[in-house]
C-alpha cells in the first residue's frame, strides 16, 4: 500500500513561521546587547560596534547576492539562512555556560548572522510575490507586516521577562528555535513555479564574474533609474541608520541614567509594536482616503518625528517611562502605516526577474548606512553624553522624509499596474 502524497502548504506555512522567527529574533535583539552591557560590562561605544557589524553585511554582501536570489531556487536559499542562523545563535548561551564567553563573541556572531539574515531578506522579499501573486500581495505584506508588529509588541517584552527570569544569554535559546520553526514551515510549502530563469552564461570565470557583477549593475541602475524606488531608498536609509543608533544610544540610557529594568525596557520598546500592529490595519483604508503617496509621506514624517520625546522626557521615573513609551508608540504607529505600502509599491513596480536583485540594491543602500549609524551613536554617546547624543539621533531621523517630499511619491493616489 503505498503512502499518501504529503500534503503542502502555501502562504499560511510562510505566514506562520514568520511570524514564530520574527518573535524569536526580538527576544534574540534584546538579549545579546543585554548580555553585553550587563554579563560583560560593555560601553555605548562597544555596543555600537557590535550593532554596526550586526549590520555590515548589507553592505558587503547584498549586491553580490541579489542576481543568486534571481536565478536560484528562492524557498532553498530561505531554508538554509534559517538553518545557518539557528546554529549560530547557540553559540553565545554554549559559550556562557562553559565560561568561554568574550566581547569579541559577540562582535564575530552578529557579523556572521547578518550574512544568513542578508540572504534570507533578499530571497524572502522575492519569493512573497511569487508565492501569492501580484493581485494579493498588498494583503499579503499587511498580514507579514502585522506579524512583525506583532513581534515588535511582544518580543522586547517576552525578552525582558525571559532575561530578567533565567538571564539573556538562556533568552537566546528562543530565538535559536524560533528559526528552526521558520525552516520547518518554509519545507512544508508547495514549490511555486516560475517564469523562464535567465542563467549566467558559461565560460572562464572572469567572464561569470563580469556577467554577475553585470547583473548587480542592472539592479542599482534600475532602481536609482526609478524616482520613487529612489526617494524610498534613500528615505528607508536615514530612518534606518538614525534609529540603529539611537537604539544603542537608548539601550544603555535605559539602563544606566533612567534606571530601567529589563522588563521595563522591553515594555517600552514593546510600545512601538502596539503602535505599528494598529498601524498596519490602517494602512489600505488610508491609501484609499487620502492617496497612496500621501499616506506614505505623512506615515514617514510623523514616525521620524515622534523620536524626539524618548530624550524629551523628563521628571519622575513614571513620567519618564510614560513618554518614552509614547513616542515608540507613535512612530510604530505612523511607519506602520507607511511600510505596507512601500513594501507593496516597490514589489508592484518591480518585474519578477528584477525583484531579488531590486531588494539587494534597497538593503544594500538601506542597511549598509546603518553600521555607521550605529558608530555614530556609539560615539557620540560617547563624546557628548547620551541624552544629548540620542537628540542629535533622533533629529537626524527628519532628513528621511525629505526625500519623498521632493519626489514624484506625494503625487500618486494607488499602486500601478504590475510590472511585467
Amino acid at each position: 500500500m503505498t503512502a499518501p502524497p504529503r500534503r503542502r502548504y502555501g502562504f499560511g506555512a510562510l505566514w506562520l513561521g514568520q511570524s514564530l522567527s520574527l518573535a524569536g529574533t526580538q527576544v534574540g535583539m534584546l538579549a545579546i546587547p543585554l548580555v553585553a552591557v550587563v554579563s560583560l560590562g560593555a560601553s555605548a561605544g562597544q555596543l555600537g560596534v557590535i550593532g554596526a557589524l550586526r549590520y555590515l553585511p548589507f553592505l558587503l554582501f547584498a549586491l553580490p547576492l541579489g542576481p543568486l536570489v534571481d536565478r536560484g531556487d528562492r524557498r532553498r536559499l530561505m531554508l538554509i539562512a534559517d538553518a545557518a542562523r539557528a546554529v549560530l545563535v547557540l553559540v553565545v548561551p554554549v559559550l556562557y555556560a562553559v565560561g568561554r564567553l568574550h566581547l569579541w563573541w559577540l562582535y564575530v556572531v552578529p557579523f556572521l548572522l547578518g550574512i544568513f539574515q542578508v540572504l534570507f531578506d533578499s530571497a524572502y522579499l522575492a519569493f512573497v510575490p511569487q508565492l501569492v501573486g501580484r493581485a494579493r500581495l498588498t494583503r499579503a505584506n499587511r498580514n507579514l507586516q502585522a506579524s512583525q508588529s506583532a513581534a515588535d509588541l511582544g518580543g522586547p517584552g517576552l525578552g525582558g521577562l525571559i532575561c530578567g527570569a533565567v538571564g539573556a544569554p538562556a533568552a537566546l535559546l528562543l530565538d535559536s528555535v524560533s528559526f528552526v520553526c521558520s525552516a520547518v514551515t518554509l519545507a512544508l510549502i508547495r514549490p511555486v513555479a516560475r517564469q523562464s530563469v535567465e542563467k549566467l552564461p558559461r565560460g572562464s570565470a572572469r567572464q561569470t564574474a563580469a556577467a554577475w557583477w553585470q547583473d548587480v549593475r542592472v539592479g542599482l541602475v534600475f532602481v536609482f533609474g526609478q524616482p520613487e524606488l529612489r526617494a524610498l531608498a534613500i528615505e528607508t536609509a536615514v530612518f534606518n541608520a538614525c534609529e540603529q543608533g539611537a537604539l544603542v544610544l537608548y539601550l544603555v540610557y535605559a539602563v544606566r541614567e533612567l534606571g530601567f529594568s529589563p522588563l521595563l525596557l522591553g515594555v517600552s520598546l514593546a510600545a512601538a509594536g502596539v503602535g505599528a500592529l494598529i498601524g498596519t490595519f490602517f494602512s489600505e483604508g488610508s491609501a484609499r482616503r487620502i492617496g497612496l503617496g500621501p499616506t506614505i509621506v505623512a506615515g514617514s514624517a510623523v514616525g521620524c518625528g515622534a523620536y524626539l520625546l524618548v530624550p524629551a522626557a523628563t521628571g519622575s521615573r513614571p513620567a519618564v517611562f510614560a513618554v518614552v513609551c509614547a513616542g515608540f508608540a507613535l512612530s510604530g504607529l505612523a511607519t506602520g502605516v507607511s511600510n505596507v505600502l512601500q513594501v507593496s509599491l516597490r514589489q508592484t513596480l518591480t518585474p519578477d526577474s528584477l525583484t531579488g536583485r531590486m531588494t539587494a540594491s534597497f538593503r544594500f543602500v538601506a542597511y549598509g548606512t546603518v553600521p555607521l549609524g550605529t558608530l555614530a551613536g556609539g560615539a557620540l554617546g560617547t563624546a557628548i553624553g547620551l541624552r544629548e547624543a540620542l537628540w542629535v539621533m533622533s533629529g537626524a531621523l527628519l532628513l528621511g522624509p525629505l526625500a519623498i517630499i521632493c519626489s514624484p511619491l506625494p503625487r500618486r493616489r494607488a499602486l500601478p499596474e504590475p510590472a511585467v
